[in-house]
C-alpha cells in the first residue's frame, strides 16, 4: 500500500504517504491504542448521524473512557518497551492498563472517581514513562521535545489539510454547483481529528529513548528553542516575579485582602516557571544571563507567591468552604512546594523528571479517594450547609429544613449546593432531607438526569435563580418536509402573539381578503383570515406530543406536524417550530409555527387576485404566503 502511494505525484501523495506511514507505525507499536482510537472515530461518526452509543447521556463518558484507556495503554507500552520486558508482558500490560483505566473512568460516578484529572495525568505521563528510574534527565528532555513537536506537527498537518480540502470542496460547490451534503463535512472533520490526527500523533512518538542532546548549533529546532528560552520566556518570567513580589509588599503594607483572581495568577506563574525550568535545563551552563540567573533563584522566586496563594485560598476556604477551583489551586501550590523541597535532596536536586512527575502524580491522586477533589469538596460543603442551615434532634438526628431564610442566606445555600453539584457530590445532602424529599430526589435523578439540583431547591424552599423549573419548551431547528396534500395556502414561520382572552386575533386586524392574523390564549389558537375567524383547541394535540420532543437537542429535532379541525369544521395543518408551555397549567406562553389551510374553506381568502399580481404582506399580523399560479401546485414559488 505504502509502495503504491510513493508513486502518487505531488504534495497530496506525499502527505497521504506520511499519514499512512504514521498510522502503520502506530498500529504496529501501539495496537491497543490504535483500536481504541478507531472505536472513538466510529462512535463519533455515529453521533454525527444522531446515533449515540450506548445512549446520549452516557456518550461523553464513553468517549472519556476510550480516550483514557488509549492514553494509559500508550504509557504501559512505552514503559514495557524501555525495560525490554518479555514479549508476553509487553502484549498484556497495555491491555491491562487500558481495561483498568477505561473501566474506572466509565464507572467513575459510582466509584467516586473524577475522570478529567485522571485522563490529564495519563496523557502527561506519556513522555515521562520511559525515564522512570533511569538516571538521564537530558535524554528525557530530548524525548519530550520530540514527542511534543511530533504531536503538534501531526495535528497541525491534519488541520491544514482539512482546511485546504474544505476550501476546494466549497469552491467546487460555488463554481460548479456540485457539492457534498453538510453532514459529509462533519464526517470529514470528525474523522480527521478523531482518527487521522491521533494515529499520526502516535506514529510521531520517538522510538529512540537514548538519543543524546545534539551538539549546540547542529540542530535548528533546538537552537530555536534556546533563543526562545533565553530572550523571551526567561525575561518575561522574571518581570512577572517582580510584579508579584511588589503586590505581596503592597498587601503587607496596606493589610488588604488579596484580589479574587490572585490564586489563578500565582498558579499560572508557578506552572510557567516550572515549565521554563524544565525547558531551559540543557541550556543553563552556556545560556544567556536571564536563563542562568533564573536557574539559580527559581526556588526562592516561588516562595513569596506561593505564600500569597496559600493565604488567599485559606481565606476563601474559611469563609465559603472548599470548591473544585480552590482544591486545584491548593493542589498546584502543594505541587510547587514539593518540587522546592526536593531541591534539598541531593539525588533529586535539579532533576527535571521530578519537576514533571510531582504534578502528574498529584493530579492522578486527586481523582479518587477521601483525599480526592470530589470527596474533599463534598465533606466541606456539606458540613457548612448542615452547620449553618441544619437542625438536630435526639430522636431523628440532623436535617435541613425548608424554613424561610433571608435573601443573603439563600444565596449562600444555593452557592454551596452548586459546589456540591459541580463535584458530583449532591447525593451527600440526601441524609439531611426528609424521607419524602429524598424519594422525590431519587425519582428526579432516575427520570430526568441533570434536574436533581432543581428538586433540591424546591425541597429546601429556595427560589430558583431562573424560571426553568416553571415552564417547558422545545425548539425544532432541523429541516423537515411537510406534505401539502389537500392544502393550497401556507403561512410560514409566524411568531404567534399570546393574548389574554379569546378572539384577540381580531384586535386591530385588517379585513382585506387574504390577510392572516394568529393569536393564542391559553391553549386556544385563533385564526382570522380576511373577515373570517375560527378557533382551534390545541390542548389535546400538545398533550399527545411525546416527552422526547421537549428533551431533544434543537438542531436534531424536526418540527412536529399536527393535523387539526377547527370549531367550524375546517381542516388545518400546523408545523411547530418553537413552543413554550406553562409548567403549572400547560398554557402556551409563546409559539412559532407554520399554518397550512385550504382557501376554499375561508371565503374571504377565495377572492382571486389578478393574474401576475404580487403577493401582499398582511398589516394585521400576516406574513408571506405561498400562493400557486392558476391551476398550479403549491410550492411553485412565493409571489
Amino acid at each position: 500500500m505504502i509502495g503504491r502511494l510513493k508513486r502518487v505525484p505531488g504534495r497530496f501523495g506525499r502527505f497521504t504517504q506520511s499519514l499512512a506511514e504514521g498510522a502503520g507505525s502506530a498500529a504496529i507499536r501501539f495496537p491497543v491504542a490504535t483500536l481504541l482510537v478507531v472505536a472513538i472515530a466510529i462512535v463519533s461518526n455515529l453521533a454525527v448521524r444522531n446515533v449515540y452509543l450506548p445512549n446520549e447521556p452516557d456518550f461523553v463518558w464513553l468517549l472519556a473512557a476510550l480516550y483514557g484507556a488509549a492514553a494509559s495503554s500508550v504509557v504501559a507500552a512505552i514503559f514495557a518497551e524501555t525495560r525490554r520486558l518479555p514479549v508476553s508482558v509487553r502484549v498484556v500490560s497495555p491491555i491491562a492498563a487500558a481495561l483498568i483505566v477505561g473501566l474506572v473512568i466509565w464507572f467513575g460516578p459510582d466509584l467516586g472517581v473524577t475522570a478529567p484529572p485522571l485522563i490529564l495525568a495519563a496523557t502527561l505521563a506519556v513522555p515521562l514513562a520511559p525515564y522512570i528510574g533511569r538516571h538521564d534527565a537530558c535524554r528525557f528532555w530530548v524525548f519530550s521535545l520530540g514527542t511534543i513537536v511530533g504531536v503538534a506537527l501531526a495535528f497541525l498537518s491534519v488541520l491544514l489539510f482539512v482546511l485546504g480540502l474544505s476550501a476546494i470542496l466549497e469552491m467546487i460547490r460555488f463554481l460548479l454547483d456540485v457539492g457534498l451534503p453538510n453532514d459529509a463535512y462533519e464526517h470529514i472533520y470528525v474523522t480527521a481529528f478523531a482518527l487521522i490526527g491521533p494515529l499520526f500523533s502516535l506514529g510521531r512518538i520517538p522510538r529512540d529513548f537514548d538519543e543524546a542532546m545534539p551538539v549546540p548549533g547542529d540542530d535548528r529546532l533546538i537552537a530555536g528553542v534556546r533563543i526562545l528560552v533565553d530572550w523571551v520566556a526567561a525575561p518575561l518570567v522574571l518581570a512577572t516575579a517582580v510584579v508579584l513580589h511588589l503586590y505581596a509588599a503592597k498587601i503587607l503594607v496596606t493589610i488588604e485582602v488579596p484580589k479574587n483572581e490572585i490564586g489563578w495568577i500565582v498558579a499560572t506563574f508557578a506552572f510557567l516557571l516550572l515549565s521554563l525550568r524544565i525547558a531551559s535545563d540543557p541550556f543553563i551552563a552556556g545560556g544567556a544571563w536571564p536563563t542562568r540567573f533564573l536557574a539559580r533563584i527559581w526556588a526562592f522566586v516561588l516562595l513569596v507567591p506561593l505564600a500569597l496563594l496559600f493565604y488567599a485560598v485559606s481565606l476563601r476556604v474559611a469563609a465559603e468552604g472548599v470548591t473544585l477551583e480552590r482544591y486545584y489551586l491548593a493542589l498546584a501550590a502543594v505541587a510547587a512546594v514539593i518540587v522546592i523541597v526536593l531541591e534539598a535532596v541531593p539525588r533529586a536536586r535539579g532533576d527535571i523528571r521530578w519537576m514533571a512527575a510531582v504534578p502528574i502524580v498529584l493530579l492522578a491522586l486527586s481523582s479518587f479517594g477521601p483525599w480526592g477533589a470530589a470527596s474533599t469538596v463534598g465533606r466541606s460543603q456539606t458540613s457548612l450547609i448542615v452547620t449553618e442551615f441544619g437542625w438536630s434532634g435526639a430522636a431523628v438526628g440532623a436535617g435541613i429544613s425548608a424554613a424561610d431564610r433571608p435573601a443573603n442566606a439563600q444565596v449562600r445555600l444555593r452557592s454551596r449546593l452548586y459546589a456540591l453539584e459541580e463535584a458530583g457530590e449532591l447525593d451527600r445532602i440526601l441524609p439531611f432531607l426528609d424521607p419524602g424529599a429524598a424519594a422525590r430526589y431519587a425519582e428526579a435523578k432516575r427520570g430526568s438526569p441533570g434536574t436533581e439540583i432543581n428538586r433540591v431547591f424546591a425541597e429546601l424552599g429556595l427560589a430558583a435563580p431562573s424560571q426553568l423549573s416553571e415552564f417547558r419548551s422545545f425548539t425544532a431547528n432541523a429541516g423537515t418536509t411537510v406534505d401539502l396534500a389537500g392544502f393550497d395556502r401556507a403561512v410560514l414561520e409566524r411568531a404567534v402573539a399570546v393574548i389574554e382572552g379569546v378572539g384577540g386575533a381580531s384586535r386591530g386586524a385588517s379585513t382585506r381578503p387574504g390577510d392572516v392574523a394568529l393569536a393564542i390564549s391559553g391553549s386556544d389558537l385563533t385564526i382570522r383570515i380576511g373577515t373570517v375567524e375560527d378557533h382551534v383547541d390545541l390542548a389535546a394535540a400538545i398533550a399527545a406530543l411525546p416527552e422526547s420532543v421537549f428533551a431533544t437537542d434543537p438542531d436534531r429535532l424536526a418540527p412536529p406536524v399536527l393535523d387539526l379541525t377547527s370549531e367550524a369544521g375546517r381542516r388545518i395543518r400546523l408545523a411547530l417550530r418553537q413552543l413554550s408551555l406553562s409548567g403549572a397549567t400547560n398554557a402556551i406562553l409563546s409559539g412559532t409555527l407554520a399554518l397550512y389551510y385550504r382557501a376554499a374553506d375561508w371565503p374571504a381568502e377565495a377572492v382571486e387576485a389578478p393574474a401576475g399580481a404580487a403577493a401582499q404582506t398582511s398589516l394585521g399580523g400576516g406574513g408571506d404566503r405561498i400562493e400557486p399560479e392558476p391551476r398550479g401546485v403549491v410550492g411553485e414559488g412565493a409571489r
